[in-house]
């Protein structure tokens, strides 16, 4: 960590947890907003920031990330608390364990199949989730329809409780977004429409989920 970089906002950070091209999250403490607008007591969060803040388009989609996460609740999602428009920032939920792609590396190199409970269960959390967001309704009182576009292993995280965690937000739409004709996801786990560029719903993220 920088030894100038001490806080964002008003979160004290700790250590930092990842970096990629889009930014790095931090391990941080702070007191996160409740409903009412006042501040509750201070916890450990996670906080996800962009590397390059003057970047229009990744500003727009942390966003958004921020903006759909914090209608859909679901105990397999991981919490948002606070948007940090000048830093570029998104403070959320600290999640441990580690992702589905780790679990399934291991069991390849062990040369050992995932236990068929453990399957069932993953998936039937990651179903009854994708039902949750798209099936919620959004702020004007409309089901979200929000659809993930990039399930994949590696956004998917197990915890030490044996949780079910879906990661990664950034590229999800919702009901009334403006469409996009562009091709984004991680190609080996697309449904054939949105490979194709075409429309997308909640068949999209099964499709994933199946071959998951």
């Amino acid at each position: 960590m920088s030894p100038k970089l001490t806080h964002i906002g008003g979160y004290e950070l700790l250590s930092e947890l990842g970096s990629g091209s889009f930014g790095r999250v931090w391990l941080a403490v702070g007191e996160v907003p409740r409903r009412d607008g006042t501040r509750g007591k201070p916890q450990q969060v996670a906080i996800k920031q962009l590397h390059n803040p003057g970047d229009r388009v990744a500003f727009e989609q942390l966003r958004r990330e921020f903006e759909l996460l914090e209608q859909v609740k679901h105990r397999s999602l991981v919490k948002v608390y606070d948007f940090l428009e000048a830093d570029a920032a998104v403070v959320m939920e600290v999640v441990e364990g580690v992702t589905l792609r780790e679990v399934l590396d291991a069991c390849s190199a062990r040369r050992e199949p995932i236990l068929t409970e453990a399957a069932l269960e993953i998936g039937c959390e990651l179903a009854d989730c994708l039902y949750q967001s798209w099936a919620n309704t959004g702020k004007g009182g409309a089901p979200l329809q929000l659809v993930h576009r990039d399930l994949k292993p590696e956004n998917v995280m197990i915890t030490p409780q044996g949780e079910v965690k879906i990661l990664d937000f950034g590229l999800a739409r919702a009901r009334g977004a403006q469409r996009d004709r562009s091709v984004k996801g991680t190609p080996l786990y697309m449904a054939p429409e949105q490979a194709a560029g075409r429309a997308v719903d909640h068949r999209t993220d099964l499709f994933a989920v199946g071959l998951i």
